[in-house]
């Protein structure tokens, strides 16, 4: 601002009334010192006479008011204004110098084509007698202040927005100079993920919830904020209500917070795993077909010159009892070739990748078909009792089911003592609609501690590379599909037994039969 503008007795009564300095001296310049504050300032400064006349102004101002500062000392409010404004403008000013002390006020007006929403400050000017010769005035336009207010407002409410959707977890860190991280912020699936409520966890440090240290090691935190890479990578994690899970965990530093985001992968990895086992199975199954092929050629050769070999030792001249024990050992003859012929069929019939599509079945023929399948398993001193009650047909898929009843059988001798123990396969009838499947063992049982993540994928109790974790899931997966339900009760030490309930065939109530 031109120095000149401004009226020496009016520069001298500004500089008396808004600082209070330490005694003169001559060699601090006061009015110089006031207009280079007063040009530095964003904000209007200005002083006017006890009849409204500018007496000084700054470039903020007067860019305010869009006039050059010439343009505006020396007159009033009414000249520079539309009369609406310029009155309410001299209606503060009089409130101003009668109150006796400085008025802070916010106020909305147009000025120089502009809305402007203004934090105004005004008060008494005096001389060094007390005198009020004028007043001064302090104007800030708020709008900016609150228009970029509100765009970050806008702009976290995005961002809480965007955290909140998708298919991740979403956390914001922040590490702490005493050492922790401190949650700043977490979307929906992150409060399921920490087992507590946004507002009830943001702010307090993660350490707070040492299930969930998974998400942010402190090692790991502290390599991506000094490094500024990226990590991303796999975990495995046991939670405590939903038992084994696979994630991926991406950390990334933002700023001086940490931007951490958590997806749950195991139903991809369960799937991958399926796949995989079905490519097995699909592989076990050609080959069990190419050797059921092979086997029942020679199995039909074999089952015809036996009948041969009984006709022809009825022709031969022999005692009664030579041809009684030739008979009954051709007789245990057949019976392994019949043997032999259901175990070729059993396998032709899980061998074909058939529609799954359910349909009536006679229970017991098919527990039949599973035993065969299971035979070389239930030797050793096991013992194998039937229990088979009255049931009629049941709705399945017979390959399903014996895959069902073939594992369930395998598991139970795997989990009999050495010097063997007691299978009991036991059908009844639940109601009217329900046929109920028992597969009882007096084996090893089962820790109390896994019955609840026994149908768990990839869970497992028997040693490594004995067992893959996925038998009983797939068990469970193919009953609830039939439309049934797998359960299980055990005691460690004493046996345990699984129950398969699956409905029955054109079921219908007592009443409707009566």
């Amino acid at each position: 601002m031109n120095e000149a503008l401004v009226p020496e007795s009016v520069s001298a009564e500004v500089g008396e009334a808004v600082w209070t300095p330490p005694p003169a001296s001559p060699d601090l310049p006061y009015k110089e010192l006031f207009l280079a504050l007063a040009e530095a300032l964003p904000d209007a400064v200005f002083t006017k006479d006890l009849q409204g006349r500018y007496t000084f102004i700054n470039s903020a101002g007067a860019r305010y008011l869009g006039l050059p500062v010439a343009g505006i000392l020396g007159r009033t409010d009414a000249e520079l204004m539309p009369p609406e404004d310029a009155r309410r403008t001299q209606e503060l000013d009089r409130r101003a110098l009668f109150a006796g002390h400085p008025l802070s006020i916010e106020l909305s007006e147009r000025m120089a084509g502009v809305e402007r929403e203004w934090c105004s400050t005004k008060g008494q000017l005096r001389r060094p007698d007390g005198t009020v010769v004028g007043m001064f005035g302090l104007a800030r336009d708020m709008l900016p202040h609150r228009r970029s207010e509100a765009a970050r407002l806008q702009s976290e409410a995005l961002f809480r927005a965007a955290a909140s959707s998708g298919s991740d977890a979403f956390f914001l860190l922040r590490a702490e100079e005493g050492g922790g991280l401190r949650l700043l912020h977490l979307n929906a699936l992150a409060e399921s993920l920490l087992g507590h409520e946004g507002r009830g966890a943001e702010g307090r440090l993660l350490s707070d919830f040492p299930h969930a240290a998974f998400i942010a090691p402190p090692h790991l935190c502290e390599q991506v904020g000094r490094t500024g890479q990226t990590h991303d990578a796999e975990v495995e994690q046991v939670l405590r209500r939903l038992g084994r899970r696979w994630f991926r965990r991406q950390v990334r530093a933002v700023g001086d917070c940490l931007a951490i985001t958590v997806r749950d992968v195991t139903e991809q990895r369960v799937t991958e795993a399926r796949l995989r086992l079905n490519e097995r199975l699909a592989s076990i199954g050609r080959l069990a077909a190419g050797v059921a092929h092979e086997i029942n050629n020679p199995l039909a050769f074999v089952s015809s010159n036996l009948g041969f070999i009984e006709s022809e030792l009825c022709r031969l001249p022999l005692s009664e009892d030579d041809r009684r024990e030739l008979l009954e050992a051709l007789s245990d003859a057949r019976e392994g070739t019949e043997r032999m012929r259901l175990i070729v069929q059993s396998l032709q019939s899980l061998s074909r990748g058939d529609t799954v599509i359910p349909q009536p079945l006679a229970l017991h023929e098919v527990l039949e078909g599973a035993i065969r399948l299971a035979s070389g398993r239930l030797s050793g001193g096991s013992r194998l009792v039937r229990d088979y009650g009255e049931v009629p047909r049941v709705l399945g898929n017979p390959v399903q089911l014996a895959q069902v009843f073939t594992n369930l059988l395998v598991n139970a001798a795997q989990a009999l003592p050495p010097g063997g123990g007691e299978i009991r396969l036991v059908t009844r009838l639940l109601g009217d609609s329900v046929a109920v499947v028992e597969v009882h063992d007096t084996g090893c049982g089962i820790p109390a501690g896994h019955l609840e993540r026994i149908f768990e994928p990839f869970f497992t109790t028997k040693p490594v590379g004995e067992g893959t974790g996925l038998g009983l899931s797939l068990c469970h997966d193919i009953i609830r599909g039939l439309g049934g339900v797998m359960t299980v009760d055990s005691l460690e030490g004493e046996g345990s037994t699984f129950r398969v309930f699956l409905p029955v065939a054109d079921a219908e109530p007592r009443e409707a039969r009566g």
